[in-house]
C-alpha cells in the first residue's frame, strides 16, 4: 500500500502541466496533448508486447552484470580513474559493470565527510584504495507518495539507483554507477568521520542515536537523517567521477515559481532553441527528456557535459508519485519532433514489459529492492506515452523528418553555458 506524505519542502502549487495555456495565444498546448492522447489510443499492438529481438540482448546484459569476480581492487579503480572512452562514462565491457557495483557495495570505508556542494544532504565516502562515492541517504520509504509539483520533496535515494539501471537498459552510458548500500553509523561512519562531519551530527532526543544534518544549501539541524534500530543508514552510493564537467542551463528549465517559462507557453519554442544550440545537443537533451519522463524527474534545470555528451547527474527527484504523468517533461521531444534513429530503435526493443523486467533482473543480482510494483507499472505506462508522442511527430512531419542520424555530426559551443563544475 502506497502512503502519502506531506511535502518536505514548502512549494507553491501550480496548475497541472496539461492545463497550461499561453498568454494571448491560441490554446495550442492542450490541443497538442489531446492529439498525443489520440495517438496513444491508436497505438499498434506491437508496442504492447515483448519484442523477441530483445531476448538475447537482455541475456547478455544480465550476464555482464553478473560478472563479479574481482582480481584486484587497485587495478579496477585504476581502470575507472583513467577511463577515457568516447562511448561511455565508465568501464562497461568484459563484466566490469558488475565488478564495479560489487566493490561499491562491499569495499571498506576509510574516510567519511560532508559532500562539498549541493542543495541536499550528501556524504562523501572515501573507500580503501581512495575511490570516492557520493552517498545520498534514505529520506522516504519506497511506498511513500510525494505530493505536490513534480520537483517536490527531498531527493529519493532509490530513484538514483533506479535511474542507473534504467539508463543501462536504454543504452544511455553517460551516468554514474549507483547501488543501494547500508552504512553502519557506529562501525563505518563515526570512527572514520572528519571533524567537519562530526560538527553536523546531533543527538536525537527521542531515539538516542547520533543523527546527521550535513552541510548543504537546504540542510537544517531539525531535518536529520538517523540510523535504524540496527544502527544502519541506507542510501544510494554513487560512483564519484573525478572529471571536469562543464555546466549549462537547460533551455527547458522550470522557474520554480508561479511564473511560466517561455517553453511552457509557446509550442514553437524549439525554433528559438535551434538558433543557439546545435542539433546534436538538442537530440541529446531529447534522450534525457525521455529518460526523465519515465521516472518523472522534473528537476533537470541544468545539465553537465563531458566530452560533448550530456551526463545524467542528480536523478533523485524521480519516483515521487506513480499515479501522475507530467507530460511536459517531454517538451523537448514533442516541440522539436526529432529523435535519433538509434534511440527510437532501442525504445522499440524494450516494449511490452521488457524495460522493467530487465531493471528487476539487474537489481536482483545485488538483492536490491528499488521501488514498488506501482512504480514499475507506471514506467511501462509512460513508455507507451513516449511511443505515442513519437507517433504524433511521425503523423505531423513524417518519419524521414523526425528520425535523425548523428554519427557524423560534431558539437559546437552552445549559448547556455553558465560556468564550470568540478
Amino acid at each position: 500500500m502506497l502512503k502519502k506524505l506531506p511535502p518536505s519542502h514548502r512549494v507553491r502549487p501550480i496548475r497541472a502541466a496539461t492545463l497550461l495555456i499561453g498568454r494571448n495565444r491560441v490554446d495550442e498546448v492542450p490541443n497538442l496533448f489531446l492529439e498525443i492522447e489520440e495517438q496513444l489510443l491508436k497505438l499498434h499492438s506491437l508496442y504492447k508486447v515483448k519484442n523477441s529481438k530483445y531476448i538475447p540482448i537482455q541475456i547478455n546484459l544480465v550476464q555482464a552484470f553478473n560478472s563479479t569476480a574481482i582480481s584486484s581492487y587497485e587495478l579496477l579503480w585504476e581502470t575507472v580513474e583513467n577511463w577515457a572512452d568516447d562511448v561511455s562514462l565508465y568501464p562497461d565491457k568484459g563484466g566490469l559493470s558488475g565488478q564495479i557495483l560489487r566493490v561499491m557495495r562491499t569495499s571498506p570505508i576509510a574516510v567519511v565527510d560532508n559532500a562539498p556542494k549541493g542543495t541536499q544532504l550528501k556524504l562523501l565516502l572515501s573507500l580503501e584504495g581512495n575511490q570516492k562515492l557520493l552517498f545520498k541517504p534514505k529520506r522516504y520509504n519506497i511506498s511513500d507518495i510525494i505530493p505536490g509539483v513534480v520537483y517536490s520533496g527531498f531527493d529519493r535515494h532509490n530513484s538514483e539507483v533506479f535511474a542507473y539501471y534504467l539508463a543501462v537498459v536504454l543504452n544511455m552510458k553517460w551516468i554514474s554507477p549507483s547501488v543501494i548500500r547500508k552504512v553502519n553509523i557506529n562501525k563505518e561512519i563515526i570512527p572514520f568521520a572528519t571533524p567537519g562531519l562530526k560538527r553536523t551530527m546531533v543527538k536525537n532526543e527521542k531515539t538516542g542515536p547520533l543523527c546527521i544534518y550535513g552541510k548543504c544549501y537546504y540542510c537544517k539541524v531539525n531535518e536529520t537523517v538517523c540510523p535504524d534500530h540496527k544502527g544502519d543508514i541506507e542510501g544510494a552510493a554513487i560512483l564519484y567521477m573525478n572529471k571536469q564537467f562543464r555546466m549549462h542551463r537547460s533551455p527547458w528549465s522550470r522557474s520554480y515559481k508561479n511564473k511560466k517559462m517561455e517553453w511552457e507557453l509557446n509550442n514553437d519554442y524549439c525554433k528559438k532553441v535551434q538558433k543557439g544550440v546545435v542539433q546534436k545537443r538538442i537530440l541529446n537533451l531529447i534522450d534525457i527528456a525521455i529518460f526523465d519522463f519515465l521516472i518523472q524527474n522534473g528537476d533537470r534545470h541544468g545539465y553537465e557535459v563531458y566530452k560533448d555528451k550530456v551526463v545524467m547527474l542528480d536523478n533523485g527527484k524521480g519516483l515521487g508519485n506513480p499515479s501522475v504523468d507530467v507530460l511536459d517533461i517531454l517538451a523537448p521531444l514533442y516541440q522539436c519532433c526529432m529523435i535519433t534513429t538509434s534511440t527510437w530503435q532501442q525504445l522499440q526493443l524494450i516494449s511490452g514489459g521488457s524495460l522493467t523486467e530487465t531493471i528487476k533482473l539487474l537489481a536482483s543480482i545485488g538483492k536490491e529492492i528499488l521501488t514498488t510494483e506501482e512504480h514499475f507499472q507506471a514506467v511501462e505506462r509512460r513508455l507507451l506515452k513516449v511511443y505515442a508522442v513519437i507517433q504524433y511527430c511521425f503523423y505531423k512531419h513524417g518519419e524521414s523528418r523526425v528520425l535523425r542520424n548523428i554519427n557524423n555530426q560534431k558539437y559546437v559551443l552552445v549559448s547556455y553555458n553558465i560556468g564550470i563544475r568540478h
